[in-house]
């Protein structure tokens, strides 16, 4: 299977900024095949229904969201992120996590996608940095998942600025630990390159060995991840006077040297987010193919 272009949801604009029609219809429109879905879209959409804390209300909403891309011939391959999960201290909250799971799986399969996104736990009080109690949980929604029919997956994300787990290579480790066949990750180029390259607060906006720390890790990802248990790719930049990361390095490595194939989401996080000129849906859309197109160019896909 060849890459596919996708576009995160958010990506087109915040939820409470512009509406999912348009965003989705933007995003078919300028070449796109598939979208991540972001909770807070349906929760948003929701609204419509009467109260968006209510079940029932936030699964109408993915209908109408499941509705709306089949009509636009968009898949739905993910949804995400299932926040403040991992290692957690509170363990009545880690129960109240797992109650709000179960939702997540009714709503996954009203959208025709089987993916989960779980991001690294980035709170900065009440988690726990024990790797056998994060494996532990992680295997618990694993195991919740596989029996589901069909079963539903999780793509476990390393967050540059997570709490305990904060590099692709602590998440790969735990990943490792969780070995089940419904458990991997989502590879991001950001969260890659932002932590071991970047420095937002040097002149230089890189780390004072970054250039080598960099390619020491692209060296030790090209030998240490099994693709097949790479979900999807996220390709993204960061604004330092400019986009500046080495994400289309990442991509090389995960793209042309460990040959995945597969979605390939054009993620984007931006202060335009918050513009309510009804064109951004439509200029992210276009920046964000025109990114695609660039780098199918770039490593010859």
């Amino acid at each position: 299977m060849p890459c596919r272009p996708a576009i995160a949801s958010m990506s087109l604009g915040r939820a409470w900024v512009h509406e999912m029609p348009e965003k989705t219809k933007q995003a078919a429109e300028t070449g796109f095949q598939g979208i991540e879905i972001f909770y807070e879209d349906l929760e948003y959409l929701a609204k419509k229904y009467g109260d968006s804390t209510q079940d029932e209300n936030i699964l109408a909403a993915a209908k109408e969201v499941r509705e709306l891309c089949d009509s636009l011939g968009l898949e739905i391959f993910g949804l995400q992120p299932f926040l403040f999960y991992e290692g957690l201290v509170d363990r009545q909250e880690h129960d109240r996590k797992i109650r709000q799971l179960k939702l997540w799986f009714r709503i996954v399969k009203v959208l025709g996608t089987y993916t989960i996104q779980i991001p690294t736990n980035f709170q900065q009080g009440g988690t726990s940095g024990d790797i056998d109690l994060i494996t532990q949980d992680l295997i618990e929604v694993a195991d919740l998942g596989i029996k589901e029919d069909p079963p539903i997956r999780f793509a476990y994300e390393n967050i540059a600025w997570g709490t305990h787990v904060d590099t692709w290579e602590l998440m790969w480790d735990i990943v490792q630990r969780v070995n089940r066949p419904n458990f991997g990750c989502c590879l991001d180029t950001f969260n890659i390159a932002g932590r071991v390259w970047a420095d937002p607060a040097s002149p230089t906006g890189k780390t004072a060995n970054a250039e080598n720390d960099f390619q020491a890790s692209m060296e030790r990802l090209r030998n240490t991840v099994d693709i097949k248990k790479v979900y999807y790719v996220q390709v993204v930049d960061a604004e330092h006077r400019g986009a500046y990361l080495p994400s289309v390095e990442v991509a090389k490595v995960l793209l042309n040297d460990l040959k995945f194939e597969g979605w390939v989401s054009m993620e984007l996080f931006s202060r335009t987010l918050a513009d309510p000129d009804q064109a951004v849906p439509r200029t992210h859309s276009q920046r964000g193919i025109a990114a695609w197109k660039k780098l199918q160019s770039e490593l010859d896909l």
